[in-house]
């Protein structure tokens, strides 16, 4: 144990030493987070519009305030020859030209009314249509209150105590499904390979050192830096964005820790396959590079096609960012996960199999 622990100390302090490690580690997956949560995919779209007029009246003037404080319009005043050359540039996806006495002070004749001129931009035209479309319901809800017509119904609003699901709370639990994934595979598929090709393995077995102390030493190290990353993500996540963390910490170290696991499993697997460091990544990232984007890390795995889910559903990744995502977001507790506590096991079972069989510290010599 005293040379277990010796060892995991001397790995600790060059995978920090590792500045392309820490960057991979950390900084990449924090970037993506800031990057990510700062966008906002769940916030309603800002639609840019171009709005002209003249000397309108009284009630006009208070319909192109209501247009004014519409949250999702972002009002571009000037004259119409000035907002075309805003449209013509892609600067804004409708103009809308409202003459001074549209809404009339005293009743009027049918031909005498007058109309908003809109000049819709061509390539953004489902923004352009979204602002037609309000202000029709402006229009349609207008008349009503003029004829004095009852409505047929209200809508009674009634505010319900929910988990509200932002994408960056969705987002943060596959982020850390994600950075462990990499961490764990290309940390040791380059260190392992690159050992290989020193002949560093060779001198171990050539040491009182066990094989198998050196290789408990490493996972070991992984493993406390897995729970290291995510707590920082959580931290960073719960200062920097608010996120909803309902569940179990202890319960998402758990899946950290067997995540990580499992793909230790396939970095191992992997530097017993590579002969090179440069074969590393083409080896690596013809399994990681897929799951990236089919394990649920950045989208729902119910929003693609029937016939991807099926694959989807049964990755390594997918089961380790489900049952983080569950956790975390929804308060599951162990009965609610043990189907992808099982996916994982039964992973990690395979993987270190795989691992055993590729693996080895004796290699033939290239010469």
């Amino acid at each position: 144990m005293n040379t277990i622990y010796k060892l995991t100390i001397a790995e600790m302090k060059m995978f920090v030493r590792n500045k392309q490690a820490l960057f991979f580690t950390l900084f990449m997956p924090l970037f993506i987070m800031l990057i990510f949560g700062y966008i906002g995919f769940d916030k309603p779209p800002v639609i840019d519009v171009g709005l002209v007029t003249y000397k309108p009246n009284a009630p006009t003037q208070q319909f192109i305030d209501q247009i004014k404080s519409f949250p999702t319009f972002k009002i571009h005043e000037g004259t119409l020859e000035e907002e075309q050359k805003l449209l013509n540039d892609g600067d804004l996806s409708i103009i809308l030209a409202v003459p001074d006495y549209l809404i009339p002070t005293a009743p009027v004749l049918p031909e005498e009314k007058q109309s908003i001129i809109a000049y819709e931009n061509a390539g953004q035209a489902g923004q352009a249509q979204t602002v037609v479309s309000i202000l029709n319901q402006f229009n349609t809800a207008a008349a009503i209150k003029k004829a004095n017509v009852e409505l047929p119904f209200t809508v009674v609003e009634r505010a319900v105590n929910v988990n509200n699901l932002r994408y960056i709370d969705f987002l943060l639990p596959g982020l850390i499904a994600l950075s462990i994934m990499q961490m764990s595979v290309f940390s040791v598929a380059f260190v392992f390979t690159q050992y290989k090709e020193k002949g560093v393995l060779k001198r171990i077995l050539a040491t009182p050192m066990k094989p198998i102390q050196f290789v408990v030493s490493n996972g070991i190290t992984r493993l406390f830096i897995s729970l290291l990353q995510a707590t920082i993500f959580i931290g960073l996540g719960l200062l920097l964005f608010k996120v909803h963390l309902v569940g179990s910490l202890l319960l998402v170290f758990l899946c950290v820790l067997l995540g990580a696991a499992m793909f230790l499993g396939l970095g191992f697997t992997i530097s017993g396959l590579a002969k090179t460091t440069e074969s590393v990544p083409a080896i690596a990232n013809i399994v990681v590079f897929p799951m990236m984007f089919l394990g649920g890390t950045f989208f729902a795995v119910s929003n693609m096609p029937a016939w991807l889910q099926v694959i989807a559903k049964v990755l390594p990744l997918t089961f380790f960012s489900t049952a983080l995502r569950d956790v975390m977001t929804k308060g599951s507790g162990f009965g609610d996960i043990w189907m992808d506590l099982v996916g994982m096991l039964v992973w990690g079972a395979i993987l270190i199999t795989l691992a055993t069989v590729t693996f080895r510290f004796q290699e033939r010599d290239s010469g």
